[in-house]
């Protein structure tokens, strides 16, 4: 048992969710994700066919995405559909592009594995090799007999039995690889399936430290430059070291050409990329994992459908690349779901449609434009219903021509400057800045103004204002940085009415990096005071995983879920983890005009209203 990462895990929750503390980290802080894609030329996008040159009716694909959409676990980004390497469907949600980075989460696990399998078939490394071998001149004084006889094949399989020290020593410990190496293994390696992104990150140590250069280092030069693949981001732990088994960024259309270097055996372009049979051994159902896991077993850091029909790349939220070498099928999808594992009706409609039971035409077919120009249509128009958007003739995202959307009258009315009560809410989500350790100071202060044509939205994290420009109907695109972090973000706001009648401003934030986004409710009351609610997807839905979590790890670490109950119950515990993921802020008008650099106050923008209406009239 690893009592430090159990203690400091139970104090990092305990301050973050009970004590509302703005400074709940248990390590010093680092920045990681340092760039984003705001500035950066886009790829090429591939060019699409149309399904039925690939023996696909158009109307199926329509179908599908049309039950994507009806789906309420199904919160999509982006969807890519390939067969025999050809493009036939692309769609993206409002504000969502394929070809921006977006982060991959486990994902990252089996692009980490294609280095090792580099090393495999360089004779660096075998399967069989120990880890303490590895790493002989790092061990800490004691080092248990079942960490000594864990192998890379252990790691690739989960089956290393490490179990106090996962995903919480991320955030909780310096060292990682000190930790790792000086657990004591909950069970025999090679015995017991346990999914643990920590396996991960020694392969990727391993990987750096027999290379002599960084993973990101060398996947460039042995993969990612082979195939193409230009914008690739990979975040690194306390130690220098790659993370590995997360914090990977990758475009869906470049994720789209690793699962097609999978489905093609490792070859691309006449050239053997990946080791000769290593994706033949590495896709076998070596381990048989539990029901929870969902619809597949476990080979060589990747999923094994049950049924043998399909091989995936899984990442938590929705970040899939799914392949069926039967039908030379690729279907990637990144998402914003409330999901873990492949619990997930995202992948089930793939299976429904393009799984067991699918079987393409054997030739071409017939040209059917009609069906052809719906489908576009639909892709044009994917989850804009679900968004609350107005259908439109051309999909938006940050690399769209910018598009003309004129200021209602209410929104210069409510401009002004609202001082907010004491929180430690961030404008970022909070599932990423917990990931991140990245917290905020809380939110002190929000503005909001109209400037020529321009909405602007003001939120102020300690004496740190980041203003935002929003359309009203169409996003509007920025960057934000947060203590060194960079992120791409997109404002889309709109007046509406709740369901009690009650007019509100509503603000959604995409980050299209991230599977996480944002919504503001501004609620605006007599006497100058506003109510803002902040939501987030993945949302509430995750809960009762996170409580589940605890559970299912009290038997492991029975010490952290005993700590935070002492000082909540069951019902408190929910309550208090509902409030993180959908705080309620309370803000008072500022009356003494305005800050310096602040946003102007609300007489001021009437007037300017009032000065571009009455310019409109003598025209």
């Amino acid at each position: 048992m690893n009592l430090t990462v159990t203690r400091r895990a139970a104090d990092y929750l305990y301050k973050l969710c009970v004590k509302c503390s703005t400074t709940p980290e248990q390590i010093e802080y680092y920045p990681q994700k340092t760039e984003s894609m705001w500035g950066k030329k886009p790829q090429a996008m591939p060019r699409a066919v149309s399904p039925e040159s690939m023996g696909i009716s158009s109307a199926y694909v329509e179908e599908f995405l049309h039950a994507l959409e009806k789906d309420r676990h199904s919160n999509m980004h982006n969807l890519l559909i390939y067969r025999c390497g050809k493009l036939i469907s692309a769609a993206s949600a409002p504000g969502y592009s394929p070809l921006v980075w977006s982060l991959t989460h486990s994902m990252a696990k089996t692009v980490t594995s294609f280095a090792v399998a580099m090393l495999l078939s360089d004779g660096t490394l075998t399967l069989d090799t120990p880890l303490v071998s590895i790493f002989a001149d790092e061990l800490p004084p004691i080092v248990s007999p079942r960490m000594r006889r864990i192998t890379v094949r252990h790691l690739l399989t989960m089956t290393a039995g490490v179990t106090d020290v996962g995903e919480t020593a991320s955030v909780t410990v310096k060292d990682w690889k000190r930790a790792f190496l000086g657990a004591l293994p909950a069970s025999a390696p090679g015995k017991r399936f346990f999914y643990n992104s920590m396996n991960s990150y020694m392969l990727a140590a391993a990987v750096e430290k027999l290379s002599g250069e960084s993973l990101e280092g060398f996947l460039r030069k042995r993969l990612f430059a082979p195939l193409g693949i230009r914008d690739v981001f990979i975040e690194k732990s306390p130690e220098g070291i790659a993370k590995g088994g997360w914090g990977m960024y990758l475009s869906p259309v470049d994720m789209a050409k690793l699962g097609q270097l999978v489905l093609q055996d490792g070859v691309w372009e006449g050239k053997q990329i990946l080791p000769a049979g290593y994706v033949r051994e590495a896709t076998l159902p070596h381990v048989r994992t539990e029901e929870g896991y969902g619809d597949y077993n476990y080979g060589y850091h990747l999923w094994v459908a049950r049924d043998d029909s399909a091989v995936l790349f899984n990442g938590m939220l929705g970040q899939n690349v799914w392949i069926c070498p039967r039908t030379e099928m690729v279907i990637v999808s990144t998402a914003g779901n409330d999901e873990f594992f492949q619990l997930s009706t995202t992948l089930r409609l793939i299976a429904k449609y393009f799984g067991k039971g699918f079987s393409p035409a054997p030739a071409s077919l017939l040209p059917n434009l009609i069906s052809l120009s719906h489908l576009r249509r639909a892709e044009q128009n994917f989850f804009c219903a679900r968004m609350q958007l107005p259908l439109r003739r051309r999909h938006e995202d940050c690399y769209s021509r910018r598009r003309e959307c004129p200021l209602p009258d209410r929104a210069y009315e409510i401009a002004g400057v609202y001082e907010v009560e004491k929180n430690n809410v961030g404008l970022l989500p909070l599932v990423f800045r917990a990931m991140q350790n990245n917290h905020s100071p809380g939110i002190s202060r929000v503005g909001l103004s109209c400037d020529d044509k321009r909405f602007l939205v003001s939120v102020t994290e300690g004496e740190t204002a980041r203003v935002l420009e929003c359309g009203f109907g169409t996003y509007r695109w920025g960057e934000l940085e947060y203590k060194g972090e960079k992120l791409l973000a997109g404002a889309c706001a709109a007046f509406m009415q709740n369901e009690d009648g009650e007019e509100l401003l509503r603000i959604d934030l995409v980050f299209p990096e991230l599977p996480n986004s944002r919504r503001l409710k501004f609620y605006f009351h007599e006497g100058n005071r506003v109510v803002v609610s902040l939501s987030e997807a993945p949302g509430t839905d995750m809960i009762d995983a996170v409580l589940g979590s605890l559970s299912a790890n009290a038997a492991v670490s029975p010490y952290l879920i005993d700590i935070v109950r002492r000082h909540l119950s069951d019902g408190q515990m929910l309550i208090r983890l509902l409030h993180c993921m959908e705080p309620v802020l309370y803000a008072t008008a500022q009356t003494e005009g305005t800050a310096q650099g602040e946003l102007p106050a609300k007489e001021k923008a009437v007037a300017v209203r009032r000065r571009i209406s009455g310019a409109k009239i003598r025209r």
